[in-house]
């Protein structure tokens, strides 16, 4: 890989939080991949970083937790059968 991939080797400034070997374990579970390129497996970590991120805030923000200063699985839920952008996860 280039840069990026350089960069994952683990330490205290690590540009990613979530397992890359996990990440490369799932996606390599589709029937139609057969390799995976070090900076596209960073991308799509940091792409679930951001997304899961984005998630919780907005759950938070909208949902019941902010009364308790905590989040909730059913802040989450809620998001997943409200808002259209999270819909994609509803009964999941």
């Amino acid at each position: 890989g280039g840069k990026m991939a350089a960069r994952l080797s683990g330490g205290e400034n690590r540009l990613v939080s979530l397992p890359l070997s996990r990440i490369r374990v799932i996606m390599k579970s589709s029937p139609e991949v057969s390799s995976i390129n070090q900076d596209a497996l960073f991308l799509t970590a940091k792409a679930t970083e951001l997304f899961v991120q984005y998630l919780a805030t907005y759950s938070y923000k909208h949902g019941r937790g902010k009364e308790k200063n905590a989040l909730t699985y059913s802040d989450l839920s809620h998001t997943a059968e409200e808002c259209e952008t999270f819909q994609f996860l509803a009964g999941i």
